[in-house]
């Protein structure tokens, strides 16, 4: 991925990328940024701006091919090249991203789920098995994962990853509510439901 994009930048590639698929499943083959600003309520220039920072120049009249955008996003993005990740914590959230068939297109695959209730171990959700939680490190050098999606109890989030950095795991997608503490070469991704939740009522004045 190129480093120098910014975090909403590349927001708004992705979205460009769920247009563009779409349009090439309907076998549209051009877009113009007009078309995709209208869509996304975006500024045109604000679209040209993001597709010229990527080497995507359009044609006047014509705008922009629909598969070599749709290809270049993929490679800028790395949506190509497929990430294994587990999911900690197989409550309501755990499951409903395990079961999020729209990761594989972004080049996820969730390999399985941890969990420590008994009820819950064993069992199958979204074809994907329920582990204990003590069987990560041994399922992680196995299958050379490094990447784990947090979705554990605040209360337990840390301990849950203290133990994630025992098993080798490297890169930490947390949706708990609390900042982790974590080695210097340990990544975490902070998911603030919360705080799009409110930002998304601010930008639209929902009252």
């Amino acid at each position: 991925m190129k480093t120098t994009l910014s975090q909403r930048t590349i927001n708004r590639l992705t979205q460009y990328y769920t247009i563009l698929r779409e349009f090439s499943k309907k076998n549209i083959d051009n877009v113009t940024s007009a078309v995709i600003s209208s869509m996304l309520e975006i500024d045109e220039t604000q679209v040209r701006k993001d597709l010229k920072n990527i080497n995507c120049k359009g044609k006047c009249k014509v705008g922009y091919d629909v598969k070599n955008l749709k290809n270049v996003i993929e490679d800028v993005l790395d949506y190509k090249v497929v990430k294994k990740a587990f999911v900690i914590g197989a409550g309501n959230l755990g499951t409903a991203l395990s079961g999020y068939s729209k990761f594989c297109e972004f080049g996820l695959d969730i390999a399985a789920l941890f969990d420590i209730d008994n009820d819950k171990i064993g069992k199958t959700v979204n074809n994907k098995k329920i582990y204990n939680l003590n069987k990560l490190k041994e399922i992680a050098k196995t299958q050379n994962i490094n990447i784990a999606i947090l979705t554990t109890p605040n209360k337990v989030a840390q301990e849950v990853c203290d133990y994630l950095v025992e098993c080798g795991i490297k890169y930490i997608w947390n949706f708990a509510p609390t900042i982790l503490n974590t080695p210097q070469n340990v990544k975490v991704w902070n998911e603030n439901l919360i705080g799009s939740f409110i930002q998304f009522c601010a930008i639209y004045d929902i009252k």
